[in-house]
């Protein structure tokens, strides 16, 4: 019996990503992406296939960093390497318009494909005739970009295109999360071709995302298969952040509360989305976001944190800024720092591995000054952690999609009424806090 390693044992952990690495590395097409009952996007090995070559286990960012990936970790893992802060838009109307928060992402790499320094760009779009609900792209064409304008809460297998960003000549950006960084360093030390291709890194701050099962959710008033188009935030109707809206086959516009995907983001959480210390992608050279925390922005139509963390990005910010495709303004480091909300990331995240690890569960093999750099949590800040984990494991336990939205709508229903008790306590709890500053 074979006892070299294979992502199966990583999956059946929970700790798969999502992102595609292990497709990428594969050289026998022995694997392939399917949703699970819960929503998990996970990879399924065809063992008939299989050499036992091991490559899509050492690619593998959910269980560990090949050494150079740790090499390259900060100082500071959970705010990572920064040379500059702004906060602007794009200029260019219909880009900012379309876009979630300032369509300076679009921006940027409109500019470096216009100015042919770049030959492609690795976009993702959302796609409801796919399994996963979304789908990662190569594209060429401006048109292409703004189509592909918006978040995707939900896991994309990005890294599966890099054998044909490998047939590209010439330079590419790849727009993704901080797992799917983690996954492209890792493979670019087992396929060497990929480090000459130079790839420009474009990072999303990223909280988290949700499993498949939160579209469903969010739109099982309607047939999914009748819907052909899907926001998670959309502001073109609705003032920053957006609304939740979809459009079906006979092109009705339907809109839902943002407070939809904001109360049920904990229902939907990921397993491995927990146990990420990487809200920052500290491992791109320019990272990209929502301004929270950040005085005099624009709070009605959205504007774009932007971040630059290596002498790349920066060269890249500047000439975009020089191009005029974008309008930035200086901001404090400090409150984008705040508005990220970095200390309380540093806690959470040591509530959720300690809780993972009593749990009995192994750990990511992390650079120790990920966990040097936490703040030791509380024992009730690790009960609450596990909580939440055991709910996230419990996704995959229901018998059918149908069983587990019927309880989904339970715990929304829950969440709702709890959410309109608070609003109605609130006055009175002002009024209760006044007379005990008094007294």
């Amino acid at each position: 019996m074979s006892t070299k390693k294979d992502i199966t044992p990583i999956v059946e952990q929970n700790l798969c990503h999502s992102c595609g690495s292990c497709f990428a590395a594969c050289g026998h097409d022995c694997i392939e992406y399917k949703n699970t009952v819960g929503g998990y996007y996970f990879p399924i090995i065809d063992y008939d296939k299989c050499t036992n070559c091991e490559l899509c286990y050492k690619v593998c960012p959910g269980d560990h960093f090949l050494a150079p990936l740790k090499e390259k970790t900060p100082e500071n893992p959970f705010v990572g390497n920064i040379i500059s802060t702004t906060v602007g838009k794009a200029t260019n109307e219909k880009i900012f318009l379309n876009s979630q928060s300032g369509g300076v992402t679009t921006a940027i790499l409109k500019y470096l494909l216009e100015s042919k320094q770049i030959e492609a760009a690795i976009v993702t779009s959302m796609d409801m005739s796919s399994e996963s609900y979304t789908k990662a792209k190569i594209v060429t064409s401006v048109e292409d970009l703004i189509s592909a304008q918006k978040s995707k809460y939900v896991p994309t297998s990005i890294n599966e295109l890099m054998p044909e960003v490998l047939k590209i000549e010439g330079t590419i950006a790849m727009v993704g999360l901080s797992c799917h960084f983690h996954g492209l360093e890792n493979l670019i030390k087992i396929k060497k071709k990929l480090k000459k291709k130079n790839i420009i890194k474009i990072g999303l701050i990223c909280d988290r995302v949700m499993t498949n099962r939160a579209v469903d959710f969010l739109t099982q008033e309607n047939e999914i298969k009748n819907i052909k188009d899907f926001r998670f935030r959309d502001t073109s109707n609705t003032p920053y952040p957006g609304d939740i809206t979809f459009v079906n086959k006979n092109d009705n516009f339907i809109k839902k509360d943002k407070k939809n995907r904001m109360f049920m983001k904990d229902f939907f959480t990921p397993v491995r989305c927990l146990l990420c210390f990487d809200k920052m992608n500290i491992y791109s050279d320019i990272v990209i976001g929502d301004p929270h925390g950040i005085d005099n922005t624009d709070r009605k139509f959205g504007e774009s944190l932007i971040l630059t963390r290596t002498e790349l990005g920066e060269e890249i910010v500047q000439k975009t800024i020089n191009s005029n495709e974008i309008d930035l303004r200086e901001a404090s480091l400090e409150q984008a720092i705040s508005g990220q909300k970095i200390i309380e990331k540093r806690k959470k995240w040591n509530a959720n591995i300690t809780a993972w690890e009593q749990l009995g569960n192994d750990l990511p093999e992390y650079p120790e000054s990920i966990l040097e750099y936490s703040i030791k949590a509380t024992a009730k800040e690790i009960d609450k952690a596990k909580k939440q984990i055991l709910h996230s494991l419990s996704l995959d336990n229901y018998k059918s999609k149908k069983e587990l939205l019927k309880d989904a709508n339970k715990y929304h229903k829950k969440i709702l009424i709890k959410n309109n008790l608070n609003s109605k306590l609130a006055p009175l709890k002002k009024i209760v806090k006044k007379i005990i500053q008094k007294g």
